[in-house]
């Protein structure tokens, strides 16, 4: 018994001479607030506001005496109900929390206080890790020590998270109800203090049934604290809410490109201790017709994610982008960061090549099951979808609108593995050692980066990388312009031939054994496309003279990816090019003076006057190849 009273007093010395030592710190070391607000300011490509920083956040802040003491006493009976009586932490709540989550071998209970959760918005991240707790620990010692309850919970009031890219109290009464705080009722209060503890898994935009739920719970908690009567807790319960019918201007529309641009902003080495004016090329319109074309196409409910990105020709520039079906239930950037096999859209840079080599839209090879005999004596035996072949000679037109896999290998294996490697390289796209798979695009690239490639092409050959940036300002002068160096990365005559060639799939005389991948569906404006698909990824990505569209759809744990799920991204890509040219007439490419347009069939490639028009080269003898 002696021996455990002196282990107990050891350890309750240790733990009062670690808290004495970290008050003492935060009592030398004071954390400035003021210094985070409005310090970073990002305008669309129309000169209009995108983004205000305001604790790393785009928020509106609003003084304590402007939020209804209704609303600040039931966030605190909610979240911390012995706020005003902590220095810091609850240490009767960290255990209790502690203990349910060892009892359930998870973490499922939090033991943060308001004045933690408000030291985590300023300066940390939702990491799930010690390091991040301890902190967390530190910056709410370092908060109470320099600041009284009352700046605090203004702080965390104004830097809560709500989902959608909302932040702060006042945000959300506007996002969810389009209502002052002060008009909002018992209900509605009672909806928008739930939501914070899981915005993805409360958000009535989201799950109405669990936002009710939660709100129940929440009303309970005002009644036992005495906030509202019994009666008004059953007509709060009743209450029919109205939420706001125009979430059109939710700011998780913009919060993929608005992370983009942070991200680009950290590349370009400029000073973050200044403000900062930051000019995007981000086209609001054109990021709409994008998220509705998402949310219209997949629900939210559904495990399925996506990523899309629309690039301008010739520019370059990036004028809208998703990283997920929606910021508010992930804000990983798929377009960006995930890098995925890119399936069959390789192959345009392939056939490119091809035709820099010597082929035309006609050049034929044999489609039939076959096993390549390699030079180290190994065997590729590549397959067609559904072990589909043609048995015929087929052209380099009917082989991109079937995406015939063996015509693709054989031109691979014809032209040197080694040439796709290269033309990858000049593209800046990191590639390992050349593989006979890479035909059928095995190497993983992100969207972005694939984008590169099909942008290069819709500008005739021109080449420069996607930018978010456009210039950034400091005090009334410029630090950074963006300089627009295309060069011609590409011949303009075969990128002409190979556009004209990327309409094929959604001509319907390639019908023969297969049909042209995108039979059935229909884009009003006239468009160079190419689907790619494999067993855990469904690509689409395509172009006209002014806009390039890029979409992925798959799982994020990699999962099998059943056939039944890859229209979702063809119905994405269509709905997105209709909506782009609803109100405005499509262009499309005029051929060079060396360049002439010839009736073919399409899955020979020989001259049809009923058949459809491609491009060739003048020079081209167009007759049967073997």
């Amino acid at each position: 018994m002696k021996i455990f009273r002196n282990i107990l007093a050891i350890l309750s010395f240790s733990i009062i001479t670690l808290l004495l030592s970290i008050y003492l710190y935060a009592f030398f070391a004071p954390v400035d607030l003021y210094a985070k607000k409005n310090n970073i300011t990002i305008y669309d490509a129309n000169e209009s506001v995108m983004y205000e920083s305001n604790f790393k956040h785009a928020m509106k802040w609003t003084s304590l005496d402007q939020i209804p003491k209704k609303i600040q006493d039931t966030f605190l009976c909610v979240e911390d109900k012995h706020f005003f009586y902590h220095p810091g932490f609850n240490p009767i709540r960290i255990l209790k929390s502690g203990l349910t989550n060892l009892i359930h071998g998870k973490i499922i209970q939090g033991g943060s206080t308001i004045t933690q959760q408000y030291a985590k918005n300023l300066f940390l991240t939702n990491e799930q890790s010690i390091s991040r707790k301890i902190k967390e620990f530190i910056y709410s010692t370092q908060l109470e020590m320099h600041y009284d309850k009352s700046t605090i919970l203004e702080g965390y009031l104004n830097t809560v998270y709500f989902g959608h890219g909302v932040y702060g109290i006042n945000s959300a009464s506007h996002f969810f109800f389009d209502k002052e705080m002060k008009d909002l009722n018992n209900a509605e209060i009672a909806m928008l203090v739930g939501i914070p503890n899981g915005p993805s898994l409360y958000s009535p935009l989201i799950n109405e049934h669990h936002a009710k739920n939660r709100q129940s719970l929440i009303l309970s908690c005002m009644e036992k604290n005495n906030l509202i009567s019994k009666q008004e807790k059953q007509e709060a319960l009743n209450f029919q809410l109205n939420l706001s019918s125009d979430i059109r201007q939710s700011p998780s529309i913009n919060g993929y490109y608005i992370d983009a641009v942070l991200s680009e902003l950290d590349s370009l080495s400029i000073d973050m201790n200044q403000p900062l004016e930051i000019h995007t090329n981000y086209n609001s319109s054109v990021q709409s017709i994008l998220d509705n074309s998402i949310k219209s196409n997949i629900s939210l409910d559904h495990e399925l994610e996506c990523a899309a990105i629309i690039v301008q020709p010739f520019s370059s520039n990036v004028l809208a982008i998703a990283g997920g079906k929606d910021y508010t239930l992930s804000q990983y950037n798929r377009a960006i960061l995930s890098k995925r096999q890119v399936a069959s859209t390789i192959k345009p840079l392939l056939y490119y090549c091809a035709l820099e080599n010597g082929f035309s839209p006609s050049t034929q090879f044999l489609s039939q099951k076959t096993s390549f005999q390699l030079a180290n004596n190994e065997t590729y035996s590549p397959t067609n979808y559904n072990d589909n072949y043609a048995n015929k000679n087929i052209s380099m037109i009917h082989a991109i609108a079937t995406s015939d896999n063996i015509y693709a290998v054989k031109t691979h294996l014809f032209l040197g593995i080694q040439t796709l490697h290269d033309a990858l390289q000049k593209f800046d796209i990191p590639v390992n050692n050349p593989l006979p798979s890479d035909a059928l695009g095995s190497i993983p690239m992100s969207l972005l980066e694939l984008s590169r490639i099909y942008t290069t092409f819709a500008s005739e050959g021109l080449y420069q990388k996607p930018s978010f940036i456009s210039s950034v300002r400091s005090n009334d002068k410029i630090i950074y312009k963006h300089q627009s160096s295309p060069k011609q990365l590409c011949s303009r005559d075969n990128t002409l031939i190979l556009s004209q060639m990327l309409t094929s799939p959604f001509d319907n005389k390639n019908a023969g054994h297969t049909f042209p991948s995108m039979y059935g569906y229909h884009c009003n404006p006239k468009v160079s496309v190419k689907t790619g698909t494999s067993n855990w990824d469904s690509l689409e990505i395509g172009y006209t003279p002014e806009y390039v569209v890029g979409v992925w759809v798959g799982f994020d744990d990699n999962r099998h990816l059943d056939a039944n799920y890859y229209h979702y991204a063809k119905e994405i890509f269509c709905t997105t090019f209709n909506d782009l040219y609803k109100t405005k007439p499509s262009i499309w490419y005029q051929p060079s003076n060396q360049l002439i347009e010839v009736k073919v069939d399409p899955i020979t490639g020989n001259p049809n006057t009923d058949g459809s028009i491609y491009w060739f080269n003048k020079n081209t003898e167009i007759k049967k190849n073997s």
